[in-house]
């Protein structure tokens, strides 16, 4: 019994100490992880959120690439980073969701070793592209043509989503393609224009230079509607494939264990920087649309977005590396 105010007292010293750190945070500067090379259109966003976040959370926030292994080394090492809020880490529907069903062992779990703090930005849809020289004018000529020389057309991917999207497209037009796999987006790009390769999954801002150059052809785009830059692509589901559908989106994550007040800090900034308007400017401009989104809304939709790449490679009967 006598121990009884003892454990009380400590009990909230504890919890006094942990609501005044919480206050107190941030109390130096905070490191975002992109888990992919500088100058590309997610790091861009990335430095735009890290930019208005820090300027609302009053510290700087500092962004550094660990590009590789299609996301996994930075992913990695935000799993393993102190769970101190300090640490904050760009995951995605490739690096987490697509990694999560392609690879048999990864050097984290997507929703053990991650807290959820918010969602970001969702890229501006995929396009499925062509060599020009094939003699298919649309997506139906191109799915008859490939159903007439089953693994003889080849495609590029150089990312897990390129490649699921790729996957979906074949299982739901019954055809057989070919897969090469790349180190770089560019690299397979430059090959489809040099005839190496046949076909192509890739953001539309990527290919819409070289389509309009008649370097590629494009088939469609992955959108629910056509785009308002580019009303004159169609979409998959309106060119033959009724329901296709595919995007990639970006979510800020922590590490296990980060506090959930510390968590709550975060969103809820974040929500209130995405919702400005010269924030979604930028990140308009740089091709992808702003997600408003807290931590129980991102991790639905991560867990959406797992359960949708486990079935696409099921059902296209890949085996995960």
């Amino acid at each position: 019994m006598s121990k009884s105010p003892r454990m009380a007292a400590a009990f909230l010293a504890l919890l006094f100490s942990a609501a005044t750190w919480a206050q107190s945070y941030p109390s130096k500067p905070i490191r975002l992880i992109v888990p992919l090379g500088a100058g590309g259109a997610t790091d861009i966003n990335a430095r735009v959120v890290a930019e208005k976040l820090g300027e609302r959370l009053g510290q700087a926030i500092v962004v550094e690439n660990r590009p590789g292994a299609e996301g996994l080394i930075g992913m990695e090492a935000a799993a393993k980073s102190a769970p101190d809020g300090y640490t904050l880490v760009l995951g995605s529907s490739t690096t987490l969701a697509a990694n999560f069903s392609l690879r048999s062992k990864l050097p984290f779990h997507p929703v053990n070793d991650f807290a959820p703090v918010g969602m970001a930005f969702q890229n501006a849809f995929n396009a499925l592209v062509i060599h020009p020289g094939l003699p298919a004018q649309n997506l139906k000529e191109f799915i008859a043509l490939a159903k007439s020389k089953p693994g003889q057309f080849f495609y590029g991917t150089a990312t897990s989503g390129s490649k699921i999207c790729t996957e979906m497209f074949k299982t739901m037009a019954g055809v057989n393609l070919a897969m090469v796999n790349y180190k770089s987006s560019p690299t397979a790009l430059n090959d489809l224009m040099g005839g190496q390769l046949h076909f192509i999954c890739e953001p539309v801002a990527t290919v819409m230079p070289n389509v309009r150059a008649g370097k590629l052809r494009i088939l469609g785009i992955t959108s629910p509607n056509r785009l308002a830059g580019t009303p004159e692509v169609p979409t998959v589901a309106e060119s033959g494939l009724p329901g296709f559908e595919y995007s990639a989106w970006v979510g800020v994550f922590a590490p296990a264990g980060t506090p959930r007040d510390i968590i709550n800090r975060l969103s809820g900034d974040l929500a209130v920087v995405l919702n400005q308007p010269d924030t979604v400017t930028r990140i308009q401009n740089a091709g992808f649309d702003p997600m408003v989104g807290g931590p129980g809304e991102l991790a639905a939709l991560l867990k959406k977005e797992m359960d949708r790449s486990v079935k696409v490679v099921k059902d296209a009967g890949i085996q995960p590396e």
